[in-house]
């Protein structure tokens, strides 16, 4: 027992999440340190505006490239890459258009953004464009395995833009400087993470439209089903802050955002970078015996270690730390964190895991699966819209809802990791 657990530490599956995890680690510890500083800097309306604004990348960032950029992660060669890159940009140069519009007509029937922030609000357009290109450079590091990069990388931007936060809220410049300081951390890092695709920037050439529609068409079912299923993913959260601000006001949703930032910590620091590596060892166990069970369970093993004693910390001494950390009058925040930690304890293994539905080929399950999520925030608004219910009434339902949806996600993916016709299918 002892050898076998030693052999999965040291084996390379463990050194790449320890190389993704230790930058998100560090990046995180620089906001968790920087956290205090920010809440004594602008005032609970002032970070519900910057949150709220931010949601906007929240909500499309993972999918401006149509998620493509996944699969650059698996395409069968180096040519195969560079079509889907080019692809990957034309297709999300379209889409943020279309944001673009849509936001306009956001900014114009809410003014209060607008008085508050003026044309700056326009800044998260800037935001997005760079987001476009860190998500496919991230994706070719990932698919060469250059896992340092990205975790250097990732402090790096962290450090620039908690940075950013201190400088502009000593200044005073509240939701502006804390939109500048969002800006300021996207801009650093692109050299480094950029070196090994402008290496081979010679195979760019190559390429031509036709082939470029190939790609495109080769891995439909990316934007077809796994972008919409993810973008219901994430909006099923996003709408939260909506709902928030509709039933409880800028104030409340500024204790929310805060308990929100801390919550998601964990994911930054480790689920989301185990779920990188996941989908590249996975990939290949399904190639090699056609099916992935073995890293599932290994990898849920690990982050169910994981999950259990975070979930019972903050549930215990959520608030206390809250007030402790931030200041007296966040406790409030301190007593969301309390009722949502469960269901994001349960968030941070399947949101890990999601990547199976793609090895899988199943991405329209993915679709109607995260359906739900909508549904469930839908309904949970309209009972506490009708009933007048508190804010701590509104979390709860959220928490058990959600809770269990992501259950059943997590029994669908289980059974299909153990499904030996599965197989790499787009």
């Amino acid at each position: 027992m002892i050898k076998e657990k030693k052999r999965i530490l040291d084996s390379q599956y463990f050194k790449y999440i320890y190389q993704l995890t230790m930058g998100s680690f560090l990046a995180q510890m620089i906001t968790i340190i920087i956290a205090p500083i920010m809440t004594r800097l602008y005032t609970p309306e002032q970070i519900g505006i910057y949150t709220l604004i931010l949601t906007l990348v929240a909500m499309f960032g993972p999918v401006l490239c149509g998620k493509y950029d996944h699969a650059i992660v698996t395409a069968e060669n180096e040519k195969e890459v560079m079509q889907l890159i080019v692809g990957s940009m034309l297709f999300s140069f379209l889409f943020i258009v279309l944001i673009t519009i849509g936001y306009k007509f956001y900014l114009t029937i809410n003014p209060k953004i607008t008085e508050e922030v003026g044309g700056s609000a326009y800044l998260i357009i800037a935001i997005l464009f760079l987001t476009v290109f860190v998500n496919i450079l991230t994706a070719y590091n990932n698919r060469h395995k250059e896992y340092k990069t990205i975790s250097s990388v990732i402090v790096t931007r962290s450090l620039a833009q908690n940075v950013g936060i201190v400088i502009f809220g000593l200044l005073k410049l509240g939701s502006i400087g804390l939109l500048l300081s969002q800006l300021l951390g996207m801009l650093v890092g692109f050299k480094r993470q950029g070196k090994h695709l402008y290496q081979n920037r010679i195979q760019l050439k190559n390429i031509h439209l036709q082939g470029i529609k190939t790609s495109l068409i080769k891995y439909k079912n990316l934007p077809m089903f796994s972008m919409p299923a993810h973008l219901i993913n994430t909006a099923s959260y996003s709408i939260l802050n909506f709902f928030i601000i509709g039933l409880f006001g800028l104030g409340i949703f500024g204790y929310y955002a805060i308990s929100y930032r801390i919550l998601g910590l964990p994911l930054n620091i480790i689920s989301m970078n185990v779920s990188k590596v996941f989908f590249q060892k996975a990939s290949e166990e399904n190639q090699l015996t056609g099916n992935y069970s073995k890293s599932l369970k290994q990898i849920s093993l690990f982050l169910l270690c994981l999950s259990i004693p975070m979930v019972m910390i903050l549930m215990i001494l959520g608030p206390y730390i809250f007030e402790l950390v931030f200041g007296e009058e966040w406790n409030v925040a301190g007593f969301f964190v309390q009722i949502l930690a469960p269901m994001y304890g349960v968030r941070f293994i399947v949101s890990a895991l999601t990547p199976a539905l793609i090895i899988s080929g199943k991405q329209k399950a993915e679709f109607y699966m995260s359906s739900l999520f909508i549904v469930g925030s839908v309904v949970s608004y309209i009972i506490c819209k009708i009933m007048g219910l508190d804010i701590y009434t509104f979390l709860s339902c959220i928490s058990i809802t959600y809770s269990i949806i992501y259950t059943i996600f997590y029994l669908y993916i289980f059974k299909l990791s153990n499904d030996s016709t599965t197989e790499l299918n787009f």
